[in-house]
C-alpha cells in the first residue's frame, strides 16, 4: 500500500493552512488528500472521496514526497493567454 509517510508538525500545519485558505480548489483537495493519506486511508478510498482516478491520487502522493507543498500546485502551462472572455466574465459586465 502506498501512503504518505509520517507528517512533520510543520508540514501538517502547512497542509491545514492550504486546505482551509487556498483560493485554488484543486490545491485544497490535494492538501486534504495528503492529510488523509498520512492517516492511512487507502488510495482507492481517497479516489472515491475526491472523485478522481486512483492514478491521480497516487500522483499527488508522489509529488508530495518529491516536492512537498510545492508539489500540490499546478505547474505552469505553455501556450498563449486567452483572448476571448469566458461566459462568466461576460455576464459580470
Amino acid at each position: 500500500m502506498k501512503y504518505v509517510k509520517l507528517l512533520k508538525v510543520a508540514d501538517r500545519e502547512a497542509l491545514d493552512n492550504l486546505m482551509r485558505t487556498s483560493s485554488n480548489f484543486k490545491v485544497r483537495c490535494r492538501a486534504h488528500c495528503i492529510i488523509l493519506s498520512a492517516k492511512k486511508y487507502r488510495i482507492e478510498d481517497l479516489a472515491n472521496i475526491f472523485d478522481v482516478d486512483r492514478d491521480t491520487v497516487s500522483g499527488w502522493v508522489t509529488k508530495w514526497e518529491e516536492l512537498g507543498v510545492g508539489g500540490l500546485h499546478d505547474a505552469a502551462r505553455t501556450g498563449r493567454p486567452r483572448k476571448a472572455k469566458t461566459d462568466d466574465e461576460a455576464s459580470d459586465e
